[in-house]
Formats: C-alpha cells, structure tokens, sequence
C-alpha cells in the first residue's frame, strides 16, 4: 500500500499537469486561428474592392459607350453630372468594402489577443491546483484517503 501512495500522487500531480498543458495549447491554437482568420478576412475584402472598383469600371464605360452612341455629348451637363456621381458612389462602396474587411479583421485580432492572455491565468492556475494537491497530501501526512472519491485511497483499494 504504501508503494501506491507515490504512484497515486504522481498520477494526480500528472493529471493536473497533463489538464494544464492541453488547455494552454487549445488557447494558444484558438489564437493562431483567429489571427489567421483576421490575416483570411482582409484578403478578401481586398478582393473584394478590387472586384467592386473593376464591376463599376465597367459599368461607367458603359454609361459612356451608350451616351456616345446616343449623340449626346457627354462631357458637360446631365451626363457629367450622372458620371461624378457614379465615381462617388463607387469610392465609398469600395471604401465600405475595405472598412468591413478592417472590422471584421480588427474583432478577430482582438479574440486572438484575449485568448492569447488566457494563457499565464491558466498556467497559474494549473499550478496553484497542482500545488494544492500536494499540500493537501502532505497535510494529510502522506496519506490519501484524503482524496475520497478521487479513485485513490482505502476507498479504491477495498480496505475499510
């Protein structure tokens, strides 16, 4: 019985550490994805605006080609007007584009770094409950009857 006792505590003690150690690295593989989440996001608002800026290109080539072919003359008046608004509007829709992918990627970087400051709290944490556990044993002079109904002492090896 008293063999056990050591190899009992090691299993507690490597148990917390083992319970540690994964939830450290699960916060520090959830930060990793948010940033590169944040880094997938603002790739794709560029592309986005790029995408937005050729689509209104087009469309005022367009307006340009028909007006011409209309016999209008397109470079004063209603046409003119029509065209300064249309390059308004097209950069503010790419502005609005490139505003919403810096959001959305400014949100991501702020979860990466709140799960990135997890980290020491759980650390210390897991020490403390390690810290614990050996206190508790060695307050109870080595003995881990202490520890009911953790699966150890006289509980778990069917002595009463």
């Amino acid at each position: 019985m008293a063999a056990v006792a050591p190899i009992a505590l090691g299993s507690l003690v490597g148990g917390s550490i083992f319970s540690t150690a994964s939830q450290v690295m699960a916060l520090d593989a959830g930060s990793k994805a948010a940033s590169e989440e944040a880094r997938s996001v603002e790739q794709q608002a560029f592309f986005n605006e790029q995408q937005a800026a050729r689509t209104l290109r087009f469309q005022q080539a367009t307006a340009n080609a028909v007006g011409a072919a209309s016999g209008v003359d397109i470079s004063s008046g209603t046409p003119a007007q029509l065209e300064l608004d249309r390059a308004k509007q097209a950069a503010i829709e790419t502005l609005n584009i490139r505003r919403t992918g810096q959001v959305a990627a400014q949100g991501l970087r702020y979860q990466s770094r709140l799960l990135r400051r997890q980290i020491a709290p759980t650390i210390i944490g897991g020490v403390f409950n390690t810290g614990s556990l050996l206190g508790s044993y060695a307050a109870k002079g080595g003995n881990l009857n202490s520890f009911k109904g953790s699966g150890f002492g006289a509980e778990a090896s069917g002595a009463r």
